[in-house]
């Protein structure tokens, strides 16, 4: 009986990270064989090279590898699709009742275990071979503790969304982390593509780290992209108009600041007036959408009267250039806008892979507040964690590095569990007796926290569904 370790994956296309795996399995007592799985059809409907090119690429790639030991597995081409991993391996073991199974997965998709067919039974059923990856440390951490997965080394930081996106741009630095024997081939393929079905060319106009991250995106989900901006002259005429490209871009993103957004409005309706648009585009307007979190349509009010679609596109998402593009998959986006905007809106979100939010008229500050007070002010409350500690002689960046596994642990348990049932700590507890310490520490060391704590510890209580006499006693902690 051989101990087989399956590792699936779209491997589309493979890199050094996928073949740093395998090196790792082969190395574990418990791994006889290692067969690389490659999907054949996305459960979630996601676009792939085709999987004869991907089992192909596969094979070139682990050829440095002993055939006897590492081999590529096919079985999902031949099973009804889309296949889940659950699935797969019964049909695994039915086909191979002389071989023991374990899979292999990424921390970050025990992460998303929420999203996988009968996990907790799959995790009961097979050994969970786990790497690690940067931002899922969490995970791992909590599936080790509960006895059912063995931790891996932490791979590097790279994907294959990734590296499509560097062949797609001409990056060849990006590539480097394909195998040199596939390079001429994933460059091809990917340079080759054409724009996704039934999408418009998209026009990103400016030049913040939002609109270049959505535009690496959706480049690498094989639309058309053009980028233009004053600053960073992508195609403007001699006047810094951007007048030429408007009649050939179905969808316009304007991924300037919001302050910016009435007069950039205001400009590119004036071009597109200029151009007749009745006669561009086969009689079909164009759709514009920003990128701002608390505005809604109403600030294109200039291009709406143009006769231009308008609405507004907001990724729930930290952003960081064209670097972080990955981060938009799976990222929730708020889309908003007249109806055929929300249509357009809704099919970008879709082809990179997020998941679109429709909000209504008028609800785009409401949006943008959950945003910061979920995201923004946890940065904000992680630094008074840090001027905390640093009272007590910890260093900055040491405090930092102390704290940050607490706001992952508690952001990956708020992810799974309702607010009031996450919470832990005084306040879950009833521990007014904690409360009042506090304050205490906050008065002598950090005041300024003091009412930002108070106001905390009100929510909290509320949160909780404290009785009156409890809000009482903490009203008497929080007054020191």
């Amino acid at each position: 009986m051989a101990r087989v370790a399956i590792f699936g994956g779209a491997f589309d296309p493979p890199h050094l990270a996928h073949l740093f795996t395998v090196t790792w399995l082969l190395g574990l007592p418990e791994v006889d064989q290692v067969w690389v799985l490659p999907t054949a059809d996305h459960v979630f409907g996601k676009k792939m090279t085709p999987f004869a090119q991907r089992v192909a690429w596969l094979q070139e790639a682990l050829l440095p590898f002993d055939a006897a030991r590492v081999s590529v597995c096919t079985l999902e081409a031949e099973l009804p699709g889309p296949s889940r991993t659950f699935d797969t391996l019964e049909a695994l073991e039915a086909a191979h009742l002389e071989h023991r199974f374990s899979l292999v997965l990424g921390a970050d998709n025990l992460a998303e275990r929420d999203r996988w067919h009968r996990f907790d039974e799959l995790v009961q059923r097979w050994p969970i071979l786990a790497v690690g990856r940067s931002g899922a440390e969490g995970a791992l951490e909590a599936s080790v503790a509960a006895g059912w997965c063995t931790a891996g080394p932490t791979l590097p930081d790279v994907s294959s969304t990734a590296v499509r996106s560097a062949a797609r741009l001409g990056d060849e630095p990006g590539l480097r982390w394909v195998p040199g024997a596939l390079r001429a081939s994933v460059r091809a393929q990917f340079s080759q593509s054409v724009p996704a079905e039934g999408q418009p060319r998209v026009l990103v106009l400016g030049h913040g780290q939002a609109g270049a991250a959505l535009g690496a995106a959706l480049r690498a989900a094989g639309l058309a992209v053009t980028t233009w901006d004053r600053r960073h002259d992508r195609g403007a005429d001699a006047s810094g108009s951007a007048e030429p490209l408007l009649a050939t871009h179905g969808a316009w993103v304007l991924a300037v600041d919001d302050a910016a957004l009435p007069e950039v409005a205001a400009s590119l309706a004036a071009q597109w007036t200029a151009l007749h648009p009745a006669a561009l585009l086969g009689g079909a307007l164009p759709v514009a959408l920003h990128l701002a979190g608390r505005l809604g349509a109403e600030v294109l009010a200039p291009l709406a009267a143009a006769g231009v679609h308008t609405g507004s596109l907001h990724p729930l998402q930290s952003l960081r250039g064209a670097e972080s593009a990955g981060a938009l998959r799976g990222c929730y986006c708020a889309v908003e806008g007249d109806a055929e905007a929300v249509r357009v809106a809704t099919g970008l979100v879709r082809a990179f892979g997020g998941r679109p939010v429709a909000v209504p008229e008028g609800g785009k500050a409401t949006w943008h507040a959950a945003a910061v007070l979920a995201g923004n002010f946890a940065t904000v409350l992680g630094a008074g964690g840090v001027e905390l500690l640093q009272t007590l002689g910890v260093a900055e960046a040491e405090a930092r590095a102390l704290l940050t596994p607490l706001l992952r642990g508690t952001v990956e348990h708020f992810g799974r569990t309702p607010a009031a049932e996450a919470l832990t700590g005084p306040l879950a507890r009833g521990d007014v007796g904690a409360v009042a310490a506090h304050i205490e520490a906050l008065t002598r060391q950090a005041p300024q926290w003091r009412p930002v704590y108070a106001a905390l510890a009100r929510a909290a209580a509320r949160l909780r569904g404290w009785t009156p006499e409890q809000h009482a006693a903490l009203e008497a902690a929080l007054d020191g």
